[in-house]
């Protein structure tokens, strides 16, 4: 067994994981029950007794689905303590990248937090519809949400297990490089067009949101998710650390930075969230004010880091 198993972190968390997919496994269990029997327009004892349950399932399901949004906080935490045990690392850049099991198991954990988000608001309009038109759209959403998170619980179990603590890894100052011979930018653009593309994207998301255009804000929001990754490392980044060779997107996530990164990744999830939800969800109208609200704050906040650099030492990083 890997020594990173023995790490307090990583045995709380995986613990916790466990407990978490060991009761959602029993609650899925009678999910399927009451998929296979339920009848809307039935008036049996079976019936009464099988929105009874369903009500529970609904509570445990909810309350689980809140304590996994926690857990992926945890598990960046457990990122950055790893760090001083793991060879090379700086900080959780350093851990997530050690094997090939760690990228898609921070994609996998962000995409388990968003669409088990989305059935919190499901199962909401559903316990406020009257004629309970979603019931059986968020019990059979809940069997997706089951398997992607048992999906990503193993490989968790095969990225712990293959962290090596004997062999160094690079650091996020290698891993971010950027050189003149390799651009990791997207579409070999330069820091100016990408910083340009980032905010021609954001009005082209707001104005689409504003005009509720489903195709558009869906087009532009995925693409505009996917350059604000790129423009936080090699642009944003420098302003934030205050030094133009550190380009990381973990670090502004420790105290060292006053955990901005939150403040940062939050109200750009937030966006993606609500994107998602106009995109599946027609109940959730307002979710367009939602989608300008949240990426605004999310732009701005990276604005602020820049202009105040500006203006404080007039030099661009």
């Amino acid at each position: 067994m890997s020594s990173i198993f023995l790490s307090p972190e990583v045995f709380v968390e995986l613990f916790l994981e466990l407990l978490l997919l060991i009761v959602l496994s029993f609650t899925l269990l009678q999910t399927l029950f009451i998929l296979k029997n339920y009848r809307a327009d039935s008036t049996t004892a079976l019936q009464y007794g099988l929105e009874k349950k369903s009500y529970l399932v609904g509570v445990v399901i909810s309350i689980s689905i809140i304590i996994k949004i926690l857990l992926v906080a945890f598990f960046t935490y457990s990122l950055d303590e790893l760090s001083l045990i793991v060879p090379g690392a700086m900080c959780g850049a350093g851990v997530i990248g050690s094997n090939s099991y760690g990228e898609p198991l921070l994609l996998l954990k962000l995409s388990v937090v968003l669409v088990s988000s989305l059935w919190l608001v499901l199962s909401r309009a559903d316990l406020q519809a009257l004629s309970c038109i979603y019931f059986k759209k968020k019990m059979l959403f809940f069997i997706v949400i089951y398997i992607l998170i048992l999906g990503e619980f193993l490989l968790s179990l095969y990225f712990y297990s293959s962290i090596e603590t004997d062999n160094p890894v690079l650091c996020c100052s290698n891993l971010y490089a950027q050189s003149f011979k390799d651009n990791p930018i997207p579409f070999s653009l330069t820091k100016l067009q990408l910083v340009s593309l980032f905010y021609t994207l954001y009005v082209a998301v707001v104005i689409s949101a504003y005009k509720q255009n489903k195709t558009l804000i869906s087009l532009f929001s995925a693409i505009f998710v996917y350059i604000s990754y790129y423009a936080v490392v090699y642009f944003f980044s420098a302003y934030i650390y205050e030094l133009p060779t550190h380009k990381c997107p973990f670090c502004m996530l420790q105290k060292e930075y006053y955990y901005i990164g939150y403040l940062i990744y939050t109200p750009m999830l937030l966006g993606l969230f609500y994107t998602l939800g106009v995109i599946f969800f027609n109940f959730m109208g307002y979710a367009f004010k939602r989608i300008i609200l949240y990426y605004t704050i999310f732009v701005l906040i990276l604005s602020s880091y820049f202009i105040i650099y500006i203006l404080n030492n007039k030099i661009f990083l």
